[in-house]
């Protein structure tokens, strides 16, 4: 049998449950990173052993991909992304966009590309994994209109965005470099190891009047509402 066949028999034999109904595994992802990217790198894009992370191309959508932690890190509820020395997921996510661009047919606009983390009521999988893909068009217009008036401190978002009442902040820079968003929602709460599950978390390139940043979003999950609501997988703002 061929690599190519090998690798395609492989992705078959675990993907159809990545989308199977919400009682079916939750583990699956999991499985496939810590049983087969860690050892063989396939299914899975590319294994970052020092950063501690996979890259697997999601059967939905166009460009979509998920970032993985090949430690088992189940989800927002974690205690391990409330230590500092857990390594910055959402700095590596972005790093990591050219997987996305290589499915499209010219590069994603800063503001175009989203990061999302749904919170614990709001997913499928035990295993954390974070959505790099496209943003929405409504919610890339929202953002670009309220872009200048996100503060550096959390504050409401003045637009719902799929339903969603965000609060947000913004963060300067051309990459997120020492800023990370998890530990940022951490200090903005009461009791972050009982809240954190309770939120989604997003980050999205962002172009403010003074220079490059992003634009990070969170609120709490309610009716299974996901931070992954404001991507789209068809990505019609490529179009």
């Amino acid at each position: 049998m061929t690599l190519l066949r090998r690798v395609t028999a492989l992705a078959a034999s675990f993907f159809p449950l990545l989308f199977a109904p919400a009682f079916a595994d939750s583990d699956v992802l999991w499985k496939i990173v810590h049983d087969k990217c860690v050892v063989q790198t396939a299914p899975c894009l590319s294994v970052n052993t020092a950063e501690h992370y996979a890259m697997l191309k999601d059967l939905r959508g166009v460009a979509q991909f998920l970032l993985i932690p090949t430690d088992k890190i189940t989800g927002m509820e974690s205690p391990a992304l409330l230590d500092p020395a857990t390594h910055n997921f959402f700095a590596d996510a972005w790093a990591e966009r050219d997987d996305v661009n290589a499915r499209l047919p010219h590069q994603l606009p800063r503001d175009g590309l989203s990061l999302a983390i749904n919170a614990l009521q709001a997913r499928s999988q035990n295993q954390l994994h974070i959505h790099v893909d496209c943003i929405s068009a409504d919610a890339r217009a929202v953002l670009k209109a309220d872009a200048d008036k996100i503060a550096t401190d959390w504050a409401p978002l003045p637009d719902k965005i799929a339903g969603h009442e965000f609060t947000a902040i913004r963060v300067k820079g051309e990459t997120l470099g020492d800023f990370n968003p998890v530990l940022a929602l951490a200090k903005s709460l009461k009791d972050p190891a009982k809240e954190m599950g309770d939120h989604n978390l997003v980050v999205v390139g962002a172009n403010f009047a003074d220079g490059p940043g992003f634009i990070v979003l969170t609120d709490v999950a309610t009716l299974g509402m996901g931070g992954e609501d404001v991507q789209d997988h068809s990505c019609a703002i490529m179009h």
